[in-house]
């Protein structure tokens, strides 16, 4: 099968593994952004198509950049604490995207900032949002 055939009928689940991501990341991750980061992610051969589409349309500088927490509403603060407390990472980190690669692409993603730290608790053990990740 051709590349086109097979982005043609992979383009349904593509699109709906799009607007999954879009639902659990938030108002602030727009469809393009969405979709290159699963065609990323789906098919990391495709870099040379999302590195066009973000020449096509240049925005602020590539890479991965965090919002601010203080800045959110207070239900989209509950909304991802919850997230983390059950993920212990953001939609996008859990896509495990290397950083370089968004940078190469010319990618500018908006992912979640950190949490402040909770008040201090009797166990010893750091919450799994503020642990960092490892690059593999």
């Amino acid at each position: 099968m051709n590349l086109h055939t097979a982005r043609w009928l992979l383009a349904p689940v593509r699109q709906l593994c799009t607007r999954r991501l879009m639902a659990r990341h938030g108002p602030t991750l727009t469809y393009d952004t969405a979709w290159a980061l699963i065609t990323l992610h789906s098919a990391p051969d495709e870099i040379t198509l999302v590195r066009a589409w973000a020449r096509e349309n240049p925005g602020v500088a590539p890479g991965i950049h965090y919002d601010h927490w203080h800045t959110l509403s207070q239900a989209e603060q509950q909304r991802r604490l919850k997230w983390l407390r059950r993920h212990g990472q953001s939609p996008i980190q859990l896509l495990q995207l290397d950083a370089s690669l968004i940078h190469i692409t010319g990618l500018h993603v908006l992912d979640w900032g950190r949490p402040p730290n909770p008040p201090e608790q009797n166990s010893a053990t750091p919450p799994p949002w503020s642990q960092t990740r490892e690059q593999p």
